[in-house]
């Protein structure tokens, strides 16, 4: 939770959605500091501060290059031949120290190295929160709610998602590099192509708008899929649970644009996109109003808006009681 008062620079300090900021790491806490910083212009001396702070505590990401590095290691192997030629005791286990110095040198310097070009840029939405982001390849991804994506920065075409997202991949004609989302169950293998992945409810749901794509499963197994299928695929049960094609594609892609959209469907599954998208849990007082079917579209960006399209839709009583959502018929 992003803390409400800001009156010292140690209030900024211990704020990790702003050293976020700070860094551009996360899109979600880039966005509202540039919002909170336009809002509150009092404060620009403390924010400024505190930056040049987190700034000037960071490592210098300037590495060595290989030539210096060569003449560096010459100079030791030099030293090293010069100072093998006593056989005291004493002078054998201070060149060991040398040496081990030396080696400790190296290893840190490689691994600074590797942890820098493997910088990880996340992205994270919140309940009710839905983000659009534009990837390092110049992909489209919109992040739905309680969703979690992020890249490696050397890596910025194999992307890992926890929740849901649709991605419009743009195609490296040049290249043909291919495009992939990695998930627990599975991943997906593209070139330029439009599809929407879900992995809540313990399994990844696959649903292809526009293209050709590749599954590969956790079993070893794989499947080509083309426009208009949906797939899902759970690695605990190592199976397909559901493969078929869909004539609405509607139906599993219209909660990017701001809604959700139902087709004869009951309600208590239609709530249980409600419950993804919000975190409230869902009560039902009767086994009726579970089995009562819906169709039809309703917004999703407001939860008030949204829980009273409802109730006008299929007849029902919703109340809002602390994080659950009681049902009962009218």
């Amino acid at each position: 939770m992003i803390k409400k008062e800001y009156n010292n620079i140690q209030d900024f300090l211990e704020d990790i959605s702003f050293k976020n900021w700070v860094d551009q790491n996360n899109a979600t806490d880039i966005n509202f500091w540039e919002f909170w910083i336009a809002n509150n212009p009092d404060k620009k001396e403390l924010v400024t501060k505190a930056k040049d702070l987190i700034l000037g505590v960071s490592f210098d990401k300037q590495f060595v290059k290989k030539e210096k590095v060569a003449l560096e290691w010459a100079k030791l192997e030099s030293k090293i031949k010069e100072k093998s030629l006593p056989t005291k005791k004493g002078k054998i286990i201070s060149l060991k120290k040398y040496m081990v110095a030396a080696s400790i040198a190296i290893i840190a310097t490689i691994g600074f190295y590797f942890s820098n070009k493997n910088k990880t840029i996340s992205y994270k939405t919140n309940y009710g929160e839905i983000l659009n982001i534009k990837l390092q390849d110049g992909s489209d991804v919109t992040l739905n709610a309680n969703s979690e994506l992020f890249y490696y920065e050397n890596e910025s075409r194999k992307v890992h998602l926890n929740g849901e997202a649709f991605f419009q991949v743009d195609k490296k004609k040049v290249t043909n590099a291919k495009f992939w989302v990695v998930t627990n169950d599975l991943s997906v293998e593209v070139y330029g192509t439009s599809f929407n992945v879900n992995t809540k409810k313990k399994k990844t749901s696959v649903f292809l708008e526009e293209g050709n794509i590749w599954l590969k499963l956790k079993n070893g197994g794989d499947k080509k899929m083309i426009p208009g299928n949906y797939i899902s695929y759970s690695s605990k049960e190592g199976k397909i649970l559901e493969d078929r094609n869909l004539e609405n594609s509607i139906i599993k892609t219209s909660w990017k644009d701001g809604s959700l959209f139902f087709e004869n469907l009951s309600l208590e599954k239609a709530m249980e996109k409600i419950e993804e998208s919000y975190g409230f849990s869902i009560v039902f007082k009767d086994e009726e109003s579970k089995k009562t079917l819906i169709t039809g579209a309703v917004p999703i960006t407001n939860l008030d808006i949204c829980l009273k399209a409802i109730e006008k839709s299929v007849d029902v009583k919703i109340i809002k009681e602390e994080k659950k959502l009681i049902i009962s018929k009218k």
